[in-house]
Parts: C-alpha cells; structure tokens; sequence
C-alpha cells in the first residue's frame, strides 16, 4: 500500500481485563503481570466447587479453575445511553463492553468534519452464547420443567429481555446507533482471527472510496462457563491457568474477554484532519488452511497469509523488529507457528538486535474474536512508546522452539526499541489464527510526517466488474433441491399445503406463537462424506450439516467440486442458534434441583440429589462435548 491507499488508524479504545482502557493495558504487559484468576462470585453460573473436576474431559466439568475476567466494565456517556429507550436496550455486558470501547476510540479520532452516513461499524464477535441468552434459555426451560414436575401453568418469565437472542449482528447496530453513524455495519465470526478479518474489510472500504471512516477491531463477552466448558471438552485449557507462549511450562489456553475497537481513515484523510495517527497499515493477508484440522494448524496456510501480506506492503521480512504471534500457550499451535515464522525468514539477512516476538495472551488470556483487537492494542502501544514489550510466564523456550538457532527473540523485560539503522519508520506484524485455519497477518508502520502534505482527495468509487453465479444449491423446508424449490416458487406442479410440515415446537405453543411452518424434518448424510469421523458428526448441529451439504452441491453444480481452491472464499450469513444455549440449563439443574426440593419440603440424601440431577440432565439434552 503507497501512501495514496494506504489506511491509518486514528481512534483506539479497549476494555480488558483488569484494564479499563488501553494506556492500562500497557502497564500491565510492562510489568509483565498475568491477570487469570478464580471466577469472581456469580461469574459462572455454577459454583466453583460445582463445576471444577481436575480430570480432564470430564462431562459437564471443567478442569482449570482459572481465566482472565472483566471485573467492571467502564460506565457509558449519557448521552450515548440517550439515544435508546429503555425496551430498546439489550441487557447483555456484550454490549455494554463494546459501547465503552467503541466509545474512547470514537472520542480519541477527529470526526467532527466527517459525514457520519459514511463511517461505518465492521467488527468481529463470537456466534456463541453470551450472558444473557444463556439466562434466557434457562428462565424458559426452568419454566417448561417446572410444568412437568409440579403441574404448574407456564408462565413467561419477566427477567429476560427480547434481544437477549441477537448476539451475533446486533452488537454492530448498537454501536453505530450509540455514536449516530449511518454507514454500513455488521459483525462476522472468523474465529481467532475474527479482528483481523474485520480490519481487512474495513480497509477495503476505506480504499474503494465507500466510505471515510469505520470503527473496527472485534469484541468477545460470551457466557464465561460455556467457554471454559467447551475448551475443557477440547482438552486446550492450561490446567495451571497460566499461560505461557513458546514456553517449556505452556500447557495451554487461558480464556479471556474483551474489546478493542479502531477508527481507520484513509492516511490523506487523516493528515488532512489533524488526527493523531497511530500508526499506518502497510499490508493485510488472510487465508484458509486446506490440510491440517480444527485443532491441528499447518504452516502452509499460516505462511500464505504472511506472504500475502509482505507483497502488499512490498516488504521483506526482515525489515520488521516486532512480531505480535498469535501464540496461545498451546504447545502444538505454538511450535507450528515459530516453525511458520521461521520458514518466512528464510533466507533473510538481518543485521544487529533479533526480532522480538510475543503474546499478549500471556497477560489477558486468549480473547477469541477479539484476541487480534488486543495484539493490535499492544502493538501500537509499543509504537507510540517506542518500547518493544515482554511476554509474560515466559522463562526457557520450549523443544521445539530454538531461539538460538533463528533471528528471533521473546522479552522478560520491556526494551527501548531503537529506531532502524537506515533511517526508515519501525515497523511490525501481527498475526491472529484460528479454528480450522482461518489465517490473518497485518503490517503496521510508524508514523512519519510526508515531506509534502498529502492532498486529500476520496478515491473514485470503482466501476463493478461484472459477477456471475455460477452454481446454486437449496435445501429449505420440504423442498430438499432447487428443482423442487423452484417449482413450489414459480407455481409449477406444487401444493403448498401439501408440503407444510406438521412438526410443532412446544415453547412455541407455549408462548402462543404459530406452531407449524416450512421446517426441516431431518438433516442426514452417509459417513465419510466430508472425511468427518462417524462421532463427531452425530455431535454436529444440524446447521452444520445442512451447510456442508449445499455447499458441496453448489461447487458440483458449478463444475468446481475438484478445483484447486486457493482463492476460493467461503461466506455465510447465520445467527446463533439458541440450541447451543441449551447447555446453560442443562448446567443449572444443579442449582434448581435443590430449590425444587426445598419448595417441596423434601430431602434427598447427597448421592440420590446426584442421581436425580442426572436424570433431569439427561431430560433436559446432552451434554456438551
């Protein structure tokens, strides 16, 4: 990117555990601090006796009593809570999280000269349960048991609100609403690499001429006990709670939530505005791995992403001091990402100090959708302090890890970093990858004033090439292909009433809604369709399946089934499914079965009171795994 499309970041805000803002947040990667802890009171939904098991994998357990929380989330402006009434505001801390970060990054940028209708809101969030839906899965479920157990009428419980449910998109719209911006907003899911992602899409904006300004970065608040419950069934949770990239002693994960949100503008745009620039985006590259599994990375991918983003900037490797590793404390991910490093450096020469390498996950855990938010946050800190900043938890590197043998090095203690010996700006990468191998790597460069003031000039918004669609494939309801979805929709040899389905859902009746529609009876394939072993398939929402099955059909419809899929993208649109919440209740029986007791006047020895809990459980749906 030359200066005349290049992006700058201007605004930037973050909230983070045990750091209300980003200038905190430095203070606490200086000192070098690890802030994982015990879940404070009412965090989880279970007690912390409850839910602790040291045996791993144990069903409905967790096995490391630690992660890295949000205490208290910073209060709102008044003015931004102003702008909704109170039916129109979600309870959920997502939102409240993401409202004060967006916020000190909006307030930190020069937008009064900015048309609002053309700054936009691109940013990651997790497509799983948060708080609140997880509490309004319960407040039904506990109601629907409650009607079985003791023959009580139903009653919609109070407590919940209606968008409790749209955890997914809304936290965009919320945003944009908060601060008046009319521009384009949504949220996406990439994983772990969610933030970089969203950065990547916001550049594009921004360089397409579309629009002036966006608020990006990315966001993570889900329901804290389903996270530490899933990645204890994944068996990547460090059971110390310590974590410690590229570190013998690293034994996995810590979870952690956050938000960190950046305003970029156009760089002419920002000189032309007096921002304060933070820092430039020289290069952006992102991938898919195609071989390697879900928790499994392979350096090929990893490496196309990194060289993707070194042609767009025109760099070599070599040339950077800095680099923010994804670095989860995970042994396996780690070794596969220093070894991706290594073989990007190869070759290079590199005169003077190594290039420091780090984590900021060895502070504030791993933030998820927002863990590239937060490597982003420390990285211009770094650049603003002129610093090159420590790991923390870090001591001897790990088997597979020779630093000796590589250009790079991992701090135990802050360092002045010197600028370049040929005169030219700092520089540094980040790098965020996730689930499956969704890959991202970004180029950042200090700020250097231009010899001559650029003139601000929006780009000229491209002429559309043309697009075709090439392939098609649908499954909804009764129609099971789009031979007979076009002929139900054209007229053509159909009754509609003929294919309605039957099916009824009971919480729908309850809540006097419409009990009948164009559902999907069942979602089924053979084994070894998608090389996705027999288990793990009964175990996938039926979402899932469905989405693999018409993909491939529209890959075969357009002839590319057996393509070479390099630069083949994949995007959906989806929600949360609410069945994934389900879990929450399924945790909860173990509070309410005592109080159903106690409501009763009746007692149960400790080992019945277990056994009765497992069989509501068991009513209640499977575990998760």
């Amino acid at each position: 990117m030359s200066f005349d499309t290049s992006v700058a970041i201007v605004g930037l805000g973050g909230v983070f555990p045990e750091a209300p803002d980003p200038l905190a947040l430095w203070k606490i990667i200086c000192e070098g601090r690890n802030t994982s802890s015990e879940p404070p009171t009412g965090r989880w939904n279970l007690s912390l006796e409850e839910a602790y098991n040291p045996q791993v994998g144990a069903l409905d357990k967790v096995y490391s009593r630690r992660a890295c929380f949000i205490r208290e989330i910073p209060e709102l402006p008044a003015e931004l809570r102003a702008r909704f009434k109170d039916d129109e505001f979600p309870r959920d801390p997502l939102y409240h999280l993401l409202l004060a970060a967006g916020q000190q990054a909006y307030a930190s940028a020069r937008t009064e000269g900015v048309n609002p209708d053309r700054v936009g809101v691109i940013l990651g969030n997790l497509a799983l349960p948060s708080e609140r839906s997880s509490h309004l899965t319960r407040r039904y479920f506990q109601g629907l048991f409650e009607e079985q157990l003791f023959n009580r009428p139903f009653a919609e419980p109070q407590d919940v609100h209606p968008l409790d449910r749209y955890v997914t998109g809304l936290p965009a719209g919320i945003l944009s609403r908060a601060l008046g911006l009319g521009g384009p907003c949504f949220t996406l899911d990439a994983a772990c690499a969610s933030s970089l992602y969203a950065i990547k899409l916001a550049v594009d904006e921004l360089r397409s001429g579309r629009l002036d300004a966006v608020l990006t970065g990315g966001v993570s608040r889900p329901d804290p006990l389903f996270t530490q419950m899933g990645f204890s069934q994944l068996r990547a949770l460090s059971p110390s709670g310590v974590c410690a990239p590229f570190d013998r002693a690293g034994n996995g994960l810590v979870v952690g939530e956050g938000a960190g949100v950046l305003v970029l503008k156009r760089t002419a745009d920002a000189v032309r505005d007096g921002d304060q620039i933070l820092a430039v985006i020289r290069g952006i590259g992102l991938s898919n791995d195609i071989a390697g599994n879900l928790l499994a990375p392979a350096s090929e991918g990893q490496l196309r992403a990194m060289q993707a983003a070194y042609r767009d900037a025109g760099w070599q490797p070599s040339c950077v001091d800095l680099i923010e590793c994804h670095a989860t404390g995970t042994p396996v991910g780690d070794a596969v990402e220093f070894s991706s490093l290594q073989q990007l450096w190869e070759g290079q020469s590199r005169q003077g100090t190594p290039c420091v390498i780090g984590s900021v996950k060895s502070n504030i855990g791993h933030l998820l959708t927002a863990a590239g938010s937060a490597a982003v946050t420390k990285t211009l800190l770094a650049l603003q302090h002129k610093t090159l900043p420590p790991t923390a938890n870090f001591s001897s590197p790990q088997d597979k890890v020779h630093l000796d043998d590589s250009p790079f090095d991992i701090l135990s203690q802050p360092q002045d970093w010197t600028a370049p010996k040929d005169g030219g700006p700092r520089r540094a990468g980040v790098s965020a990858f996730g689930f499956g191998g969704i890959n991202a790597h970004l180029l950042l460069e200090e700020w250097r004033e231009p010899v001559i003031p650029a003139k601000s000039k929006r780009p000229a918004q491209r002429k559309p090439e043309p697009v075709a669609v090439v392939g098609l494939e649908i499954n909804y309801g009764p129609w099971e292909d789009k031979k007979a979805f076009a002929a139900h929709a054209l007229g053509v040899n159909e009754n509609p009433a003929s294919a309605r389905s039957s099916q009824s859902w009971g919480i729908e009746t309850k809540l006097g809604l419409k009990n009948s529609g164009y559902f999907l009876k069942e979602v089924a394939t053979l084994p070894g369709t998608f090389r996705i072993p027999p288990a793990e398939m009964a175990e996938m929402l039926p979402r899932q399946l469905l989405m693999l099955q018409v993909a491939a059909e529209a890959l075969e419809d357009a002839g590319l089934k057996d393509a070479d899929h390099l630069e083949t993208g994949v995007f959906i649109g989806t929600g949360l499914d609410l069945n994934a919440t389900n879990f929450a209740f399924r945790w909860d029986l173990a509070n309410l079965a005592p109080l159903w007791l106690r409501e009763q006047k009746r007692t149960l020895p400790a080992d019945q009171l277990s056994a009765w809990i497992e069989e509501l459980r068991s009513a209640a749906g499977p575990p998760l795994t």
